[in-house]
C-alpha cells in the first residue's frame, strides 16, 4: 500500500480533478471514523519519505493515546513515556514526549523510530477509518488503525499471569477465578480463587494507580492457588496502562506486571 502525505494526496487531487467526479474516492462518514481523543491507536507503519517502511510487529506493542486534557500516553514497544499534545482547528498535530522508561528492547524493535516520529508530528487527518499523521518537513508518515478497549471503570478483569521481574511467572487457572473490578466511586472488588476481597483505589492523570489495603474473606484455597500472590500484587499497583485491549498494571519498584483481559 502507497501512502501518500495530506499535502502530496491534496496535490495529486488538483492535479485529477479534471479527469472527472468518476475518478475521485468518497471520504468515510464522519460518524464512522474514531475520535482523536480517548482512542488506543495501534501504529501500522510508518512511511519514511526516502522509502524506508518501518512496519510495527506486533501493532499493539506501538500505540499511542490521546486524552481529552492534553496528555499522550505512549507504548514504545517493551518502553512507556507520557507527554504533551496540541492541535488545532486546522488538523496541526504538536507531541512533546517526556522521559520513557529504559527497559532492553528486543531486536527488531522499532520503539525509538517510533517515538522519534511521534516527536515530529506536524498534522494529522483520517482515511478509512485510520488515522494518518504527516512528520515535520514532509519526511514521512504514520499510519494508525483504532482497537476496541474495554474501559477501566465498570469491566470485570480477569487475570493472565503475574510477571515479575526476577523471572518468576504466574498464571491464573482459570482467569474467572482471579478478577478485579474498578468502579467509578474508588470501590475495588475482587475475587481471589475462592476468596472475595474489597477495597478503595485512587488514579492520578497520569496513570498512577494506588490499592489500599484489601480486604479479603479467608477460606482455605486449593493447592496451587495463586490467590494470596494476586492480592499482594494488586496492593502493590503502580500505574496501569491499556494495550491489545487488555488491560496491565506494573507493580512499585519494577518488580513485576498483571496482565488482564476483560470478562
Amino acid at each position: 500500500m502507497v501512502i501518500l502525505s495530506r499535502s502530496a494526496a491534496i496535490a495529486t487531487a488538483a492535479a485529477t480533478a479534471f479527469i472527472g467526479a468518476a475518478a475521485c474516492v468518497a471520504p468515510a462518514p464522519a460518524s464512522s471514523v474514531p475520535p482523536l481523543t480517548g482512542t488506543v491507536w495501534e501504529l501500522q507503519q510508518i512511511q519514511m519519505s526516502d522509502g524506508a517502511l518501518l512496519t510495527a510487529n506486533p501493532p499493539q506493542n506501538y500505540t499511542a493515546e490521546f486524552a481529552e486534557d492534553g496528555q499522550v500516553f505512549v507504548q514504545a514497544d517493551c518502553n512507556r513515556a507520557i507527554g504533551e499534545f496540541t492541535e488545532s482547528a486546522d488538523s496541526q498535530l504538536s507531541v512533546r514526549l517526556g522521559p520513557t522508561t529504559l527497559a532492553a528492547r528486543p531486536e527488531g524493535s522499532i520503539g525509538p523510530q517510533f517515538l522519534q516520529a511521534l516527536s515530529n508530528a506536524n498534522l494529522y487527518f483520517f482515511q478509512d477509518d485510520d488515522l494518518f499523521i504527516d512528520l515535520a518537513f514532509d519526511s514521512g508518515t504514520m499510519q494508525f488503525s483504532s482497537t476496541p478497549t474495554p474501559p477501566l471503570f465498570g469491566t470485570v478483569w480477569q487475570l493472565q499471569q503475574i510477571q515479575f521481574s526476577d523471572g518468576t511467572l504466574l498464571v491464573a487457572e482459570p482467569p474467572e477465578n482471579y478478577t478485579a473490578e474498578f468502579s467509578e466511586d474508588g470501590t475495588l472488588v475482587v475475587r481471589a480463587d475462592c476468596n472475595r476481597g474489597r477495597s478503595g483505589f485512587s488514579i492520578s492523570d497520569d496513570r498512577s494507580l494506588e490499592v489500599e489495603p484489601i480486604a479479603t474473606t479467608r477460606a482455605a484455597c486449593p493447592e496451587g492457588s495463586i490467590g494470596n500472590e494476586f492480592v499482594q500484587a494488586l496492593g502493590n499497583a503502580g500505574i496501569y496502562f491499556l494495550q491489545g485491549g487488555d488491560l496491565f498494571i506494573d507493580l512499585t519498584s519494577d518488580s513485576g506486571t498483571m496482565q488482564f483481559s476483560a470478562d
